[in-house]
């Protein structure tokens, strides 16, 4: 009996124990809440640095097209006629003016025929001149009597038949002076030369290539641009292109009207300004702003805050009491960015304000106040 009522006690004081310690912390649970609310209630709303939101019609895309610097005019010279080279007078990148020689054939056929043929013709002019006194000498003689008219055809029409053999003759003579000069290949135009194809002793065939040569006088540069880019150029205008960091200036001379199948460009031609030290086939730069329409608004990147869904949210300022402010939530989505700013449309409004940094300070529903200076 004893033992019951020991052990019942020993119970009755550890509930009590226990039944405190529960109490006080309570109590000290209730008045940390109530210190930190009339903590929370003391402190000033949170000034944030805002902007006020203005509509804009649209932005401007910075678009990079890349072509070549390219010669304006390229030839690849040949002889037009079969020979032994006996002359390759020009190297690779040596400078050449317009006429200059660049290379020739063996000439001492086609200066024998020339001599042949115009010791054929000495032969033809003296006939021929036989064949006049003749004419002249049977037409006296018809018109005393002593000659017959069959005499006097024969000698007119001789001569007319050595006449016909001279003009033939001397043909042949010019097509001997055209395969002699076409023995010599010459500049087309001033330039430099590119690739050489083929040395002194060479035996060629009609249409082999002897030099690439390229015209450095004026430098141009080709680039593809979008059809929509093309649409705003005109030809004449001016722009900058870039090459190897090098800034350069170009006219535009000449807008192709179709459209390159694999690219899907349009083709640009740029005559390059001054006197440009470049070399063909770099790569040239062209930087284009095409403004795009639409509705919405700029913002410094630093409001943005990424959503769900591709979407971004802005922090707004909503009025409210005593000149305060509550913080509100706005979904946007953004359509372009430039540098440190972005062009975003979405559920705001002009005249809005939103929280320009600082976005991690604080959250939907908070009160702030605006930075100084503002207001």
């Amino acid at each position: 009996m004893n033992r019951l009522l020991r052990t019942s006690f020993i119970a009755l004081v550890a509930a009590g124990f226990l039944a405190s310690l529960a109490g006080g912390a309570a109590l000290l649970h209730l008045r940390a809440a109530q210190s930190k609310a009339e903590g929370a209630h003391s402190f000033p709303p949170i000034p944030v640095a805002s902007l006020v939101l203005e509509a804009a019609s649209g932005y401007a895309v910075a678009e990079r097209f890349v072509g070549r610097l390219e010669p304006a005019q390229q030839a690849r010279i040949a002889f037009e006629r079969s020979g032994l080279v006996t002359a390759v007078t020009v190297e690779e990148g040596e400078a050449v003016t317009t006429g200059a020689v660049v290379a020739t054939l063996d000439t001492a056929i086609l200066e024998a025929e020339r001599d042949r043929l115009l010791g054929q013709r000495k032969q033809v002019i003296a006939s021929l001149e036989l064949a006049r006194l003749t004419e002249g000498r049977q037409r006296v003689l018809r018109d005393r009597g002593h000659a017959s008219e069959q005499r006097l055809d024969e000698a007119r029409l001789g001569a007319v038949a050595l006449e016909g053999e001279l003009a033939a003759l001397d043909a042949a003579i010019r097509r001997v002076d055209v395969d002699l000069d076409k023995s010599v290949v010459r500049a087309p135009f001033g330039g430099r030369i590119g690739a050489r194809f083929i040395d002194n002793g060479s035996v060629v065939d009609a249409g082999t290539p002897v030099v690439d040569i390229l015209e450095t006088g004026r430098p141009q540069a080709r680039i593809g641009v979008s059809p929509e880019a093309a649409a705003a150029l005109s030809l004449g205008e001016v722009l900058g292109l870039s090459a190897n960091g090098r800034a350069l200036q170009a006219r535009i001379a000449a807008i192709r009207p179709d459209l390159t199948t694999a690219t899907r460009t349009v083709g640009v031609l740029f005559d390059l300004l001054g006197e440009p030290e470049v070399n063909f086939g770099d790569t040239v730069e062209l930087y284009l702003s095409r403004p795009v329409a639409a509705e919405g608004f700029w913002l410094p990147i630093s409001a943005l805050t990424e959503g769900e869904r591709g979407l971004w949210s802005v922090l707004t300022l909503q009025p409210g009491d005593n000149g305060s402010f509550r913080i509100g939530q706005e979904a946007v989505e953004l359509l372009h960015t430039a540098g440190e700013r972005v062009f975003v449309r979405g559920t705001l409004r002009a005249g809005d304000r939103v929280v320009a940094n600082g976005r991690n300070r604080v959250v939907p529903g908070q009160q702030v106040s605006l930075a100084a200076g503002e207001g």
